[in-house]
């Protein structure tokens, strides 16, 4: 390809050279373009078919792992001519001792709209006797009372502080906490069902089927 000078060039063979490079480069960004949604496209895809795949395996595993540990609890009783008792959770390990399954089923709680009432007393009392004794222990106890991402205040949080208030023994924050406590109302539940194994220390390992603890 013959060597040329840009001054060499007329106006005309300069605005045909560079309106021909500037259609180099967009065709150029168009296949790049192409190319990442073409990618994009198919990562998105497989992977849901991934969790779509997993998803109901772990579906069918949990349903299996379950329905065969209640099984196995019940023959626990049957054998020696009991009938089961009902329980929320129970454990199976096998005879070597180093795997377990745990089945539970944990209840949701949520609080009534009258529980505001209550939470606001505790918050007032909290105020007058820590505010100005101790900044440290008023903003931990204040913080306790504050509603989560979601929104919504947590029932197991208020009931681990009600444990605390108790140790305390202040009449008017127990009175109080009862009271919030009566405000708790059941709206569902969850089965659960864990496998652990012991490691080479004698403790119990969760197998997590977590991504975060893969």
């Amino acid at each position: 390809m013959p060597e040329f000078k840009l001054e060499d060039l007329t106006e005309e063979q300069l605005a045909t050279a560079l309106k021909q490079k500037k259609q180099e480069k967009e065709l150029q960004k168009a296949k790049a373009k192409k190319e990442y949604v073409a990618k994009k496209e198919t990562f998105c895809n497989s992977s849901a078919e991934s969790f779509d795949k997993l998803h109901a395996e772990l579906g069918t595993l949990k349903k299996l792992m379950t329905s065969t540990a209640h099984e196995i609890y019940d023959l626990m009783y049957e054998i020696d001519g009991k009938t089961p008792k009902e329980t929320k959770s129970f454990s199976i390990k096998n005879q070597a001792d180093n795997i377990k399954i745990v089945v539970e089923r944990q209840e949701r709680f949520e609080f009534t709209d009258e529980a505001i009432v209550h939470i606001n007393a505790i918050r007032d009392i909290f105020k007058s006797k820590f505010s100005e004794r101790n900044k440290g222990m008023y903003s931990i106890l204040d913080g306790l009372l504050v509603k989560n991402s979601k929104m919504e205040y947590d029932p197991k949080l208020l009931a681990k502080a009600r444990r605390q208030v108790r140790d305390l023994g202040d009449d008017e924050l127990i009175n109080e906490f009862d009271k919030l406590d009566e405000c708790q109302e059941v709206t569902g539940s969850a089965l659960y069902c864990r496998l652990y194994r012991r490691d080479a220390d004698g403790k119990w390992q969760d197998v997590s089927l977590q991504f975060s603890s893969l």
